[in-house]
């Protein structure tokens, strides 16, 4: 009796073990693939996605400005006064139209902001092979969504250029620069893409000497 009740206890015990064991083996699994989708599936999702994602938000930001340009329709001679002195060709006063600018500054950052915010409703498309990490698989199979997330602000800021175009003559640019920061949202992940573009506000010729205040990055 006691032999027989020592070899049913072995085969409890055996059991136990084998439960364990399993489940440690399956942890281990778990764990490896988690490392395996750290360490290489996530960066060549976010390399593969980044030119995407980046033609995304450029997209955008152009077209919000293009929509805000067009609706202003301004010249040149609208946003910049040229004082020349009386006595001579010479450029003595260039005044910017700030509160214009301002406006058009504010109209293109809330715009924008918009646009992403829509956008990240959206998201990219990845297809499901490209999570495996084995190239031959990129693109294969359905696609998976992907979420875009607005991070923080939207930045324009206006700038002005000064090149010689020529004897006594200057070309003279205002330009926006509009900067975001676009956030790509993976399971246990999250990276940051930042997008600036300038956008041509408006040019003219200067003819006249133009003091250097001006061209040294004086007149904003």
């Amino acid at each position: 009796m006691e032999q027989r009740l020592k070899i049913k206890n072995k085969k409890r015990l055996s059991a136990k073990t084998k439960v364990r064991i399993f489940f440690a083996v399956v942890l281990v699994i778990i764990a490896l693939i988690f490392f395996y989708y750290i360490k290489v599936v996530c960066p060549i999702i976010v390399k593969l996605s980044e030119e995407k994602i980046r033609s995304v938000a450029t997209s955008a930001i152009s077209e919000v400005v293009g929509n805000v340009m067009k609706e202003g329709n301004l010249s040149y001679s609208e946003l910049v006064k040229i004082t020349y002195s009386s006595n001579s060709n010479k450029v003595e006063l260039i005044e910017i139209d700030t509160v214009t600018i301002n406006v058009i500054i504010r109209e293109i950052t809330k715009g924008v902001q918009d646009k992403f915010n829509s956008l990240s409703s959206e998201g990219i498309n990845i297809a499901l092979g490209t999570f495996t990490g084995i190239p031959f698989l990129y693109g294969i199979g359905p696609d998976i969504s992907v979420k875009l997330v607005p991070v923080g602000t939207v930045n324009t800021a206006v700038h002005s250029n000064f090149n010689a175009a020529g004897i006594n003559q200057t070309h003279h640019r205002l330009y926006f620069e509009v900067s975001s920061v676009v956030g790509m949202v993976l399971p246990a992940m999250t990276r940051n893409f930042t997008t600036t573009l300038e956008v041509l506000l408006c040019e003219s010729i200067i003819v006249g000497e133009i003091p250097s205040v001006y061209l040294n990055g004086g007149l904003i």
